[in-house]
């Protein structure tokens, strides 16, 4: 799909969700989104993983907690007055040093290297890309109701087996493309709704030393919808 496509389905969806709020005529919605400043754009929501738990929940504006109640320096929420049309989302594995941790690589597989506490990478390979789901409601509406974890893993062909330099390289990723799967039809996020998205796993992991997932959604970003 072109970008000029993924704006006009944008556009559509956006239409569709102001007009569902009921106060505006077609007319004053479709003149009100001419106005609008449009962009391509993403969202990054952590949550931190731990062995205590089986369902992680991430914060989609900075009013809202994620499961542990971390606003990490490295997500990028929706502002409150936004909007953003969603066509497709990555979810990462990611090694870090603590909360306040802001340099770190994203993972599309258990790399051993990076996950290197003891049977963490098994239980990442396992535990979560192996049953785990991803969900997405608002309120009562369910938008997404069971997407695999299994559809995010990634073993690229080129993988790190030691500590990285000349005799082990880094692992082979592009970031325009790996760990990302489609959102169809496009999932239009408020920035002044409830979004509850959630990472559901089978049972607890077996191990977890400082682990974050990352949830990255692109698409089309919508400024000053609720200003209106």
């Amino acid at each position: 799909m072109s970008a000029r496509e993924s704006f006009q389905i944008a556009k559509t969806s956006l239409f569709n969700a102001l007009m569902a709020d009921g106060k505006r005529t077609a007319a004053q919605v479709n003149d009100f989104i001419s106005k609008l400043t449009m962009s391509q754009g993403e969202i990054r929501l952590e949550v931190a993983l731990s062995t205590t738990s089986a369902a992680f929940q991430f914060g989609v504006n900075p009013n809202q907690a994620n499961t542990g109640n971390n606003a990490f320096a490295t997500e990028n929420r929706l502002n409150v007055q936004d909007a953003f049309i969603a066509n497709e989302y990555g979810i990462f594995l990611a090694k870090t040093s603590g909360v306040t941790d802001t340099a770190f690589k994203l993972n599309t597989y258990g790399n051993t290297q990076e996950f290197n506490a003891a049977n963490e990478a098994q239980a990442l390979e396992e535990g979560f890309y192996g049953a785990g789901f991803f969900t997405l409601r608002a309120n009562n509406e369910i938008l997404v109701p069971y997407r695999g974890l299994f559809n995010h893993l990634y073993r690229p062909q080129t993988q790190q087996t030691a500590a990285l330099g000349e005799a082990s390289p880094g692992d082979q990723l592009r970031g325009a493309e790996d760990g990302f799967i489609t959102l169809e039809p496009n999932v239009t996020l408020r920035g002044n709704v409830n979004y509850v998205p959630q990472i559901i796993l089978p049972a607890a992991l077996a191990a977890a030393t400082n682990v974050r997932a990352v949830l990255i959604f692109r698409g089309v970003l919508a400024q000053n919808v609720q200003q209106s």
